[in-house]
C-alpha cells in the first residue's frame, strides 16, 4: 500500500508539506515539560524505560497507570531511549503525527477538492489548534493521526474501487483504540451510520467485517486481555471509571454540565479553525447552501464530523484536545468549500498571520521564564511558572546537594515532568491515606507518609511539601526514626531530607 501524493500540483503539496514541517518543528523542544499533563505521559513512559515492562503501565513503581492504553508511551519511550532523555523527544511522536495528518490529506484531498487537492492539508496545518496540539505531550494528536489513517485508508478503498485497503481502515481503528480507548470506536460507528445510509449505492464497497472485524480485536485487544489477566481487578476500573464515568457522570469534573458542551467545544472550534471557517461559511452560503447535491465524499465528511461531535456533546467528561479527531474532517470539508474560491493577498496574509501568532506564542511559551525576570514582580507571578518542570529541577538542584534519586511529595500535586530531568522517580504521599482503599490504577497516592518512611531510608530523597505540612512531616519523620532536615524552598513549597541514626 503507498502512500504516494498522486497530486496533479506536486510542487504545491510539496510547498504545504515543508512548511508543516517547518512550524511543526520549531521550537519543538525548546520549552519544558509543564505539569500536570506533559510530565503526567513523559514519566509513565520513562517508567517503561526505568522497568524493561513494555505492558505493565506504571507512573511510580508502586502505582499502576492505565488510564489510556500504552501507545502513546511506547512511542515517547522508543523515542527517547533513540534519541536521548530530552524535551524534543518526548516530543517527537506527537509532531510526526501531527505530520502524519498532513501527509494524508494531502493523498485523500483530490477525492473531496479535484480544483486544489493541496488546500485541505494547508487548511490543517494551519489550523491554531492543531499547531499548538502537535507540540504538546497527550494521546489526542496520535488519535487523530489514527483515526484519519483509517479514514484515508476507507477513502482509498472505496473511491478508488482499491478493497483490499479496507483492512487499513480496520488496523486503523484498532491503533486508534491501543491509542485512546473507545473514543476510537467513535469513527468507526460512523463508517457504519455512512454505510447504512450509503447501502443502494451501487458503488458501496463491503466493509470485509469478516476480516476486518478478527484484525480489529486481535489489533486492538489483545493488549487489553493480557492486562487484565495479568492484574485482576483491572477490567472493573477500565468499564467502569474509564468508560461508564467518563460518558454518564460528572467523577471528572470536566465540565459536566448541560451546556459544557457547547462551552467547551464550541470555543475549541470556533477559535481552534481560525480563520478558514469564516471563509467557508461565506463560500458555502455563495454556493446556495448546498453541498453539491450531498456527494457521497460530502456525506462521508458530514457522518465523520456529525457522529463525532455528537458524542462528545453527549459525554459529560469534556476537554478542548477531545475533539482534536474531527478537525481533519472539517480541513476537508473547508477544502472542499474553498477550491473555487479565490484565496487572495489578503486571505493568505491572515492565514499566515494567524500562523506567526501561533509559532510567537511557542516562542513566548518557551522563553517564559526569562521573560517574567523583566516584569514587575507583580506580573510574573501570575504567570504558570509552577507548571514549568525543567524550572523546578534547576531549582531543585541548587537546594538538594547530593543526587537525588526520588522526589516524594507530601499531600501535594506530584510534578512528574521532574522524571525526564532529575532521572529520579516521582511519588505521591499522603500522610492520611488508607493503602487497603488505594484503587488499582490513578490512585491519589502511591504510599502512605508512615509506610513509605518505615519501608525506604534511602538517603538520596527529598520530600516536597507545602509549608503548612512541614510540621506534621517532621512529626511522622521522627516517629520513624529519621532526622528531617529542612534544606530550603523552591517556589512556595518547602524542600526536606532525611537522615537516619547509625545502628548501634
Amino acid at each position: 500500500m503507498s502512500l504516494s501524493l498522486h497530486l496533479p500540483t506536486p510542487h504545491r503539496a510539496f510547498a504545504v508539506f515543508a512548511l508543516a514541517i517547518a512550524t511543526t518543528l520549531l521550537f519543538l523542544g525548546t520549552r519544558g515539560l509543564w505539569d500536570p499533563d506533559e510530565g503526567r505521559f513523559s514519566n509513565v513512559a520513562l517508567q517503561i524505560l526505568r522497568s524493561g515492562d513494555w505492558i505493565s503501565l506504571y507512573r511510580h513503581h508502586e502505582t499502576l497507570h492505565f488510564t489510556k492504553p500504552p501507545v502513546t508511551y511506547w512511542a515517547i519511550a522508543a523515542s527517547v531511549s533513540a534519541l536521548g532523555w530530552n524535551e524534543w523527544a518526548v516530543r517527537l511522536p506527537g509532531a510526526l503525527a501531527h505530520l502524519g495528518i498532513v501527509a494524508l490529506l494531502l493523498r485523500i484531498g483530490r477525492h473531496f477538492a479535484p480544483r486544489r487537492p493541496w488546500l485541505p492539508a494547508l487548511v490543517y496545518a494551519t489550523f491554531p489548534l492543531t499547531m499548538l496540539a502537535s507540540g504538546l505531550v497527550t494521546t489526542d494528536t496520535p488519535l487523530a493521526f489514527a483515526t484519519t489513517l483509517a479514514f484515508a485508508c476507507y477513502v482509498i478503498a472505496r473511491f478508488e474501487s482499491r478493497p483490499p485497503w479496507m483492512l487499513g481502515m480496520w488496523a486503523g481503528f484498532a491503533l486508534a483504540f491501543m491509542t485512546k480507548g473507545p473514543p476510537a470506536l467513535i469513527g468507526l460507528a460512523a463508517v457504519l451510520v455512512l454505510h447504512a445510509f450509503d447501502r443502494r449505492d451501487a458503488g458501496l464497497p463491503s466493509l470485509r467485517i469478516g476480516r476486518g472485524l478478527p484484525l480489529f480485536l486481535v489489533l486492538g485487544f489483545s493488549w487489553y486481555l493480557v492486562v487484565v489477566v495479568k492484574h485482576p481487578g483491572l477490567l472493573d476500573y477500565f468499564i467502569h471509571h474509564e468508560v461508564v464515568d467518563r460518558v454518564a457522570s460528572d467523577v471528572h469534573g470536566r465540565h459536566p454540565e448541560w451546556w459544557g458542551g457547547l462551552y467547551v467545544y464550541g470555543l475549541t472550534l470556533g477559535l481552534g479553525a481560525l480563520p478558514w471557517w469564516p471563509w467557508a461559511v461565506a463560500a458555502w452560503r455563495r454556493d446556495g447552501g448546498r453541498w453539491r447535491d450531498a456527494t457521497p465524499t460530502t456525506r462521508l465528511l458530514l457522518a465523520w464530523l456529525g457522529v463525532g461531535l455528537l458524542v462528545f456533546m453527549l459525554a459529560r467528561s469534556r476537554l478542548p484536545l477531545y475533539v482534536l479527531p474531527l478537525f481533519a474532517p472539517l480541513a476537508l470539508l473547508i477544502g472542499r468549500a474553498l477550491e473555487g474560491a479565490p484565496l487572495g493577498r489578503a486571505r493568505v496574509a491572515a492565514a499566515a498571520a494567524v500562523s506567526a501568532m501561533i509559532l510567537g506564542l511557542k516562542v513566548l511559551l518557551a522563553y517564559l521564564p526569562q521573560v517574567a525576570e523583566a516584569l514587575p514582580t507583580r506580573m510574573a507571578e501570575r504567570l504558570p511558572l509552577h507548571k514549568n518542570a525543567r524550572e523546578w529541577a534547576e531549582q531543585l538542584d541548587v537546594v538538594v546537594p547530593y543526587r537525588i534519586e526520588e522526589v516524594v511529595f507530601v499531600n501535594d500535586m506530584a510534578r512528574y515532568g521532574l522524571h525526564l530531568y532529575l532521572r529520579a522517580e516521582i511519588e505521591k504521599t499522603d500522610v492520611d491515606g488508607d493503602l487497603a482503599s488505594k484503587p488499582i490504577s490513578d490512585a491519589p497516592f502511591d504510599d502512605v507518609l508512615a509506610h513509605d518512611l518505615r519501608e525506604k531510608p534511602s538517603t538520596g530523597r527529598v520530600f516536597v511539601m507545602r509549608p503548612a505540612m512541614a510540621e506534621r512531616f517532621e512529626a511522622e519523620a521522627r516517629a520513624a526514626g529519621a532526622m528531617p532536615k529542612r534544606l530550603g524552598a523552591v517556589r512556595d513549597r518547602v524542600v526536606y531530607a532525611l537522615a537516619f541514626p547509625a545502628a548501634p
